[in-house]
């Protein structure tokens, strides 16, 4: 089966997998959506009066370096956003039209927050998961319009955390797979940023 690009980068260069492996197999791993980021959907968005189309670009970055895999992935996620906003006339990857706007979404994932995470995972390992650890996967994005020769940028922030053995997660967040995580994360992300931009008129 195809791996997914999100999954494998979210774990990318974890000692804790790779210590699971070789001493137990298998170690079990849920995903907690960081609960920060306010949830919006298209009713919370307020359309402006005249729609125009849109094309749009995404960048998604792996610390800072850009990661042509996980662009190729995350972008049919941007796009279908957009055009399900209901903030644009038509929805385009390429040039849209003289009148067109441009929606620009860079995604930096940062895995493994904290010092300690690979410590952490080696002493998880060791333990067969009797003491698990918990790591933290970091998303920074910065979600620019520009149209007219106007920009507009919003700054989104977000997390995935991850639990290995037998650790507890973040109180009161139901569990998921790492997968739905990582794709929860990428589209509060988009949503998020649509919804600044549009508190800020960047559409009209």
């Amino acid at each position: 089966m195809k791996s997914n690009i999100l999954l494998r980068h979210a774990v990318r260069g974890l000692a804790v997998l790779s210590c699971a492996v070789v001493l137990t197999g298998c170690l079990a791993t849920k995903s907690y959506v960081d609960p920060t980021l306010p949830r919006v959907a298209r009713a919370d968005i307020a359309a402006p009066a005249n729609l125009h189309p849109v094309q749009v670009a995404v960048e998604f970055r792996t610390r800072g370096t850009a990661n042509a895999a996980g662009t190729a992935e995350v972008q049919p996620r941007v796009v279908a956003i957009a055009a399900e906003s209901g903030l644009f006339s038509t929805v385009s990857r390429e040039a849209a039209g003289p009148d067109a706007g441009l929606l620009t979404v860079m995604i930096d994932n940062v895995p493994l927050e904290g010092e300690n995470a690979e410590a952490e995972g080696f002493g998880t390992g060791l333990t067969l998961g009797a003491v698990g650890s918990m790591v933290t996967d970091t998303y920074v994005a910065t979600v620019t319009y520009s149209r007219g020769g106007e920009t507009t940028s919003v700054d989104v922030r977000h997390a995935l955390h991850t639990t290995i053995g037998n650790h507890a997660g973040p109180e009161g967040l139901a569990p998921v797979s790492m997968l739905e995580g990582s794709h929860q994360v990428i589209d509060q992300i988009v949503w998020n940023g649509l919804d600044q931009l549009a508190d800020k008129k960047a559409f009209e």
